[in-house]
């Protein structure tokens, strides 16, 4: 396996489920919980989360194909979506579907559902599975969506270390960066999409 595919496919999932954006939610859905409880929920989530990317890396042609959606014009479609995701980062604006869930999330499972998807795979994670895969293949999509799961758990585990060193203002910055970087990439996808270049 080329080391280059597999840091550019596992970088952009990172960036795109922002592991620190779902801290913030994760923290106070969670307040008050006991530390094993959290845990539990935050293996959960990514458990959850895994589902419909690896679901996406190895059925995503099929459904294309069944939609008879040509991959240029899916690319096109998930530049879009990866750009107003990044705005949506780097502007620090949380979308009113995710305030509703949060407010609605009473339970372990309910919590873990919430930030498995949409916050950890949404839309746009699992749009760059399906173009990952086909740019790169389903070995190198699957290894770098599991390395970046890896991460979001342990992120998700160690949350109160990280929001206590950072802080909310840290927090906000580095997912402003993460934002920037993920409209880049939806430029790019959005221009190949459209142009073929």
């Amino acid at each position: 396996m080329d080391i280059l595919p597999f840091i550019q496919a596992f970088v952009l999932l990172l960036m795109i489920m922002d592991p620190l954006v779902s801290i913030a939610a994760f923290l106070t859905m969670t307040k008050g919980m006991k530390r094993k409880e959290q845990n539990k929920i935050a293996s959960k989530a990514v458990l959850v989360a895994a589902i419909p990317l690896f679901l996406f890396v190895v059925f995503g042609n099929i459904v294309l194909d069944i939609l008879k959606v040509d991959l240029m014009t899916f690319k096109a479609a998930g530049g879009v979506v990866l750009l107003l995701l990044g705005i949506q980062y780097a502007l620090g604006i949380s979308l009113p579907k995710e305030k509703e869930d949060e407010g609605e999330a009473h339970d372990g499972s309910a919590i873990a559902a919430v930030i498995g998807t949409p916050l950890i795979t949404g839309p746009a994670t699992i749009s760059a599975a399906v173009i990952l895969t086909n740019e790169f293949g389903r070995e190198v999509t699957a290894i770098a969506g599991i390395a970046a799961l890896i991460v979001v758990w342990v992120t998700l585990l160690i949350g109160p270390k990280i929001q206590g060193f950072l802080g909310r203002t840290g927090l906000s910055v580095l997912s402003t960066m993460m934002g920037l970087v993920t409209i880049a990439w939806g430029v790019s996808f959005l221009k190949e999409g459209l142009f073929g270049a």
